[in-house]
């Protein structure tokens, strides 16, 4: 594996991201609408804080571990910032509801929408209702997952660590900036205020697994901007640098995946476009970010 003098194990610019971020969504819970669960909320945050930003104590008691067991203390802070990224999305919802009472700001992004677009998150699936197309569009929108994690892992493998740091930071800056429009300006997104496509593409495979993973997992109010489209860009420009042949395809993918979040009707253009602004900033200023928490990018893109 490639040498990284500038990251350590524990409290490098990867974990120090992760601290800031539940430093600014914790603030969230200082809002007056609180539901029963805001202590446990409050609780996770400033543990998130200590663990990534560690105080003295926890210093102590990582370097015990890490020395102990290096490798795979190395492994295991190396991905767990990645890995921890779905489990902040199931908070989105109540973080939002702590700030705004239940309010979501639909009407500013529907009158953009109507006079920017028009209303394609409505028109596309109805005017096209090819099987063919939902399902490819569908598995455009459900490669997502393989987005975020396998260019990463497949960096991992090859002992480019340096490199997968460097990537991993600027996916998760490009969450975090999402996540923050997600509490602060919740938009709930056409999936919640208009019906779902239907007719002959309804019964494709992969329209229904897209909308069964959404009604078991999705939180209200995390439509803009769009966090899968802007998470997508972020990681097709990455690797532009780091694997080019992959980002070809990864850049196929993220095309499908963003016409596929406004056909399947779950957001408008207006969370795609803005998306694809909002990733695209966050590789733009990763790499002072990058500096400012404490590390070494070295050559900027």
């Amino acid at each position: 594996m490639q040498a990284d003098t500038t990251d350590r194990i524990v409290g490098n610019p990867l974990h120090r991201i992760w601290a800031m971020y539940a430093f600014i969504a914790g603030f969230a819970v200082l809002f007056p609408n609180h539901p029963s669960t805001w202590p446990a909320l409050l609780m996770m945050h400033l543990m998130i804080i200590a663990l990534y930003w560690p105080i003295t104590p926890f210093k102590q008691g990582w370097n015990f571990f890490t020395q102990r067991w290096p490798k795979p203390m190395r492994i295991i802070f190396d991905w767990l910032p990645l890995l921890l990224v779905p489990a902040l999305y199931e908070e989105l919802a109540p973080l939002n509801l702590m700030v705004h009472g239940g309010r979501y700001f639909d009407s500013i992004i529907l009158s953009i929408e109507h006079s920017v677009f028009g209303m394609p998150s409505q028109d596309l699936a109805a005017n096209f209702p090819k099987l063919w197309l939902s399902e490819l569009l569908h598995s455009g929108y459900l490669s997502y997952y393989f987005i975020i994690f396998i260019p990463p892992l497949i960096l991992y493998l090859m002992g480019r660590t340096r490199d997968y740091r460097r990537a991993v930071f600027t996916i998760l800056l490009s969450f975090f900036m999402h996540y923050l429009f997600f509490i602060y300006f919740p938009v709930q997104g056409p999936r919640y205020l208009f019906p779902a496509p239907s007719g002959e593409i309804a019964r494709g495979s992969m329209y229904q697994l897209t909308h069964k993973l959404l009604e078991a997992g999705s939180s209200r109010g995390a439509a803009f901007p769009s966090s899968h489209v802007g998470v997508a860009v972020t990681q097709s420009l990455i690797m532009m640098r780091y694997m080019p042949k992959l980002s070809i395809f990864l850049v196929v993918l993220t095309i499908l995946l963003a016409n596929g979040a406004v056909y399947g009707g779950f957001h408008y253009a207006t969370d795609a476009f803005f998306g694809l602004v909002l990733g695209t900033i966050a590789v733009l200023i990763a790499p002072r970010v990058y500096n400012l928490l404490g590390g070494t990018w070295g050559r900027a893109y």
